[in-house]
């Protein structure tokens, strides 16, 4: 009887940490797997923003004095 239980003991305790391992990774990759949509759906938003990022100043009219740099 003794030597059934010494050999079914470490058995479970095997069986029992694997399932934990796998619910555990399961978990770590449904985490990832929505990680990865969340990210594809903010993608597919910046994509869909106008190309145009940044308007180009307007040209001012400036004094030809000021652009001239004067070094003594």
């Amino acid at each position: 009887m003794y030597k059934i239980i010494l050999i079914l003991v470490p058995i479970i305790t095997i069986y029992l940490f694997i399932d934990i391992y796998k619910k555990i990774t399961e978990n770590d990759n449904n985490k990832i797997i929505k990680n990865l949509e969340e990210y594809a759906k903010k993608e597919k938003i910046k994509q869909q923003e106008s190309k145009i990022l940044a308007k180009r100043t307007k040209r001012r009219a400036r004094n030809k004095k000021e652009n001239i740099n004067v070094y003594n």
